[in-house]
């Protein structure tokens, strides 16, 4: 293989890479746009239709080891098909549901194990066998996917709705996942799954691995295990309590629909600016600087979301797109980092996996409690306060893993003076 045709097909996976992002957490994270038509289509209160993100946010926490186990047992081609098959499917089930409980197991499993097999880890392991000075770049560009995801999927899933009804909507975006299975069977898999020729190295034997490398069973037992975890866990509580019903809550402040879609669209437009940017700044600026300003330019952004009113307050929906939207998303990569540099080794994955469960769990609660919060106040004060409390309380335990880390950076470079 030439050296041009290896850089070609480097910059083929990225693309792969951005595109399965897209599409997955775009068609995820557009439930927003779909709750008060199920709502009014099957007369069931908030929390039962946020029930349905709950449970594909459970999806995707534990399908996000099980995408691990899949990866190295049997590589990343089919992994990516397991993903878009279901991912198709669970869309096309759910337009023919007849009782919300229906959806529990098509969009919340089937999407959501979908998306778990279309995201991070599938990513992590098909650059990785192609990059590695420029890895951090590749997966930063493949990432940003799942904001650009809903700045695109979110307005196309409420333009389909108008155009007929939400059946409509899950049947067309369904069957435009499933397409998506014959040009990815096409790709070389062959040459993809063998990785970057410079990175083929002969596995190490098993003297190679250091003693030292923490197992599963060594992290669980130490508190930065659980600080991650519960990082991640309220983290998860306090976005996702509110964004399944930030399209809702603008519509019945008086904006049109496809307004509200479009708002909601920018938020994740917005995404891959602070994803990088409060990731650099914890590089240079240090970490508890860039979580502090993370949590902080969410929380102004609820504030600004809570105070508007109406289409008058446009300068208010403005800065909850801006704040919101640049700290949406950013928290995950300083776990990860976080992560990384805590339980480094050959169990990393296992035990980064066994963390993200946290994510999905958070994720499920928080869905839930957003929408019981509604109904058992008939507003969106209570929805506010539950998401701006899950927040709080998980930047805590970030910013002691990242005054940890600190100590411990600091302590080598002492060091090596």
């Amino acid at each position: 293989m030439t050296t041009a045709s290896t850089h070609r097909l480097g910059l083929l996976l990225i693309v792969l890479c951005f595109v399965m992002g897209m599409v997955s957490r775009g068609l995820g994270d557009s439930f927003s746009v779909f709750v008060l038509p199920l709502s009014a289509s099957f007369g069931v209160d908030r929390a039962s239709v946020t029930g349905i993100y709950a449970i594909s946010m459970l999806g995707i926490g534990f399908g996000g080891p099980l995408a691990g186990v899949l990866v190295d047992r049997f590589g990343p081609r089919q992994l990516v098909l397991v993903g878009v098959a279901a991912m198709g499917l669970g869309l096309v089930l759910s337009s023919l549901a007849e009782a919300v409980w229906q959806f529990y197991p098509t969009f919340g499993l089937l999407v959501g194990i979908g998306c778990a097999a279309l995201g991070s880890v599938m990513q992590s392991a098909l650059l990785g066998r192609w990059f590695s000075r420029r890895l951090g770049t590749a997966l930063a560009t493949s990432y940003s996917a799942n904001g650009v995801g809903v700045m695109v999927m979110a307005p196309l899933a409420q333009y389909l709705i108008e155009a007929q009804d939400w059946r409509f909507a899950y049947a067309v975006l369904g069957g435009f996942v499933l397409l998506l299975l014959l040009p990815i069977l096409l790709l070389p898999w062959k040459r993809i799954e063998a990785g970057h020729p410079d990175l083929r190295m002969p596995a190490a034997g098993p003297g190679a691995e250091s003693s030292t490398a923490p197992s599963l069973r060594t992290a669980v037992r130490t508190a930065p295990f659980w600080n991650l975890c519960a990082t991640f866990c309220f983290t998860s509580v306090g976005i996702y309590s509110l964004t399944p019903q930030t399209v809702a809550y603008l519509i019945e402040q008086g904006m049109a629909p496809i307004d509200a879609a479009s708002a909601v669209g920018l938020t994740g437009l917005l995404m891959p600016i602070g994803m990088i940017g409060f990731n650099w700044l914890a590089d240079r600026g240090g970490r508890r600087l860039s979580a502090v300003a993370s949590y902080g330019c969410t929380m102004l952004g609820i504030a600004a979301l809570l105070a508007f009113s109406g289409p008058q307050d446009f300068p208010l929906l403005v800065a909850f797109v801006v704040l919101f939207g640049i700290s949406m998303g950013s928290r995950g990569p300083m776990i990860s980092t976080l992560a990384t540099m805590r339980f480094r080794g050959p169990h990393l994955g296992r035990i980064y996996g066994s963390i993200t469960l946290a994510m999905g769990i958070g994720g499920a609660l928080g869905a839930w409690l957003g929408g019981l919060a509604h109904d058992l106040t008939g507003g969106y004060t209570a929805v506010m306060a539950v998401s701006l409390g899950g927040l709080l309380i998980g930047g805590i335990p970030l910013l002691i893993e990242a005054q940890r880390q600190n100590r411990i950076e600091a302590g080598n470079s002492i060091l090596k003076v």
